[in-house]
């Protein structure tokens, strides 16, 4: 399967009509509600928001030498800087898909430019969301850098007739995050704290319908743009190993935490540990599977450039999606 060989225009076009419109019909009867889809009202106490396995310093020696509040502690910042992160990102792209709308770029797709002022609505509401769980575990934001995004939007997201560079990074990035985030408070750790989990789990029904939405966007009008095609192809991998690693951890967190024993002083030494170690690399497999099935089907994945895969370490990853449909065809 290829960008432009598996169907024809006509059938991808009616493939992203009819998934556009089961996505409008599925928003307009489950989006969410800022006070009424998350238990509030239980205590707080003193709540554990990520599995322990999934903490950037589980499966290293920072472990050990860390206290069991500390750990706690730090299971509720690094949640927390994912939220700060996504109130940063979804007020951007907020911001940007209604200059979307408003200047018409999809107006021989009405029905995309209709679903794309759901997805607005429902960053907005999110945004909500999520600075009221802060609060609601005593936190606050982070004050995170996000001059790339903003000036990848506002000069990079065009090149064809559609914004489809928009589209694919929105997808990259709310995928990856929200895969990361899914597995945080997966369903057998009873320990994480109720409200973080809803808050997370009610986040990422929606994300799904976004993230769908974009896989099928991209696929159904990426031969309107071979410039878009090309650089999809090229700089995916790169872009793919920044967001797995920034993912991890925020070292800001280690700072508000003020862990008492003198081995956190050592930043680079614990950045450096954090996101070469061997759980790290099994946990990294883990998220980003979904996304390589996803390259590899919709052709992004090209041979051509495996050297890019390659070099930010995702060849085994590939390569298990891509044995994985040779065994199917031959059973």
């Amino acid at each position: 399967m290829t960008l432009t060989a598996h169907e024809t225009p006509d059938r991808k076009a009616k493939r992203l009509f009819d998934l556009t419109h089961r996505l409008i019909d599925a928003s307009e009867k489950s989006s969410m509600h800022p006070t009424a889809d998350h238990p509030w009202e239980t205590a707080v106490g003193k709540p554990w928001l990520k599995k322990k396995e999934r903490i950037s310093i589980y499966g290293t020696p920072y472990w050990d030498l860390a206290t069991e509040e500390e750990k706690r502690l730090l299971s509720v910042e690094e949640v927390v800087t994912w939220w700060s992160g996504f109130i940063a990102f979804e007020q951007l792209v907020s911001e940007y898909y209604m200059r979307v709308i408003n200047t018409a770029k999809f107006r021989d797709h009405p029905h995309v430019e209709s679903y794309m002022r759901h997805f607005v609505k429902e960053e907005i509401v999110h945004t909500i969301v999520f600075k009221k769980a802060i609060a609601y575990f005593g936190s606050e934001t982070y004050e995170l850098p996000n001059d790339f995004l903003r000036s990848f939007y506002d000069d990079n997201a065009m090149s064809g007739p559609y914004p489809l560079m928009a589209v694919y990074l929105t997808m990259l990035v709310e995928w990856m995050a929200d895969l990361y985030q899914h597995l945080d408070v997966d369903a057998d750790a009873d320990y994480i704290h109720p409200l973080g989990k809803a808050v997370v789990l009610e986040h990422w029904k929606e994300e799904m319908r976004h993230i769908k939405w974009g896989q099928n966007m991209i696929v159904g009008l990426a031969h309107t743009d071979p410039e878009f095609q090309k650089a999809i192809r090229e700089f995916t991998p790169t872009y793919l190993r920044q967001f797995v690693d920034q993912g991890i951890t925020n070292m800001d967190c280690f700072d508000r935490i003020g862990f008492r024993d003198p081995a956190f002083q050592d930043k680079e030494k614990l950045t450096e540990t954090v996101l070469y170690n061997e759980h790290r690399r099994r946990l990294n497999s883990q998220v980003t599977q979904p996304m390589m099935a996803y390259f590899v089907s919709s052709g992004i994945y090209d041979p051509q450039y495996r050297q890019f895969w390659e070099e930010n370490g995702f060849a085994e990853d590939i390569d298990h999606i891509l044995n994985k449909d040779l065994q199917d065809e031959e059973a």
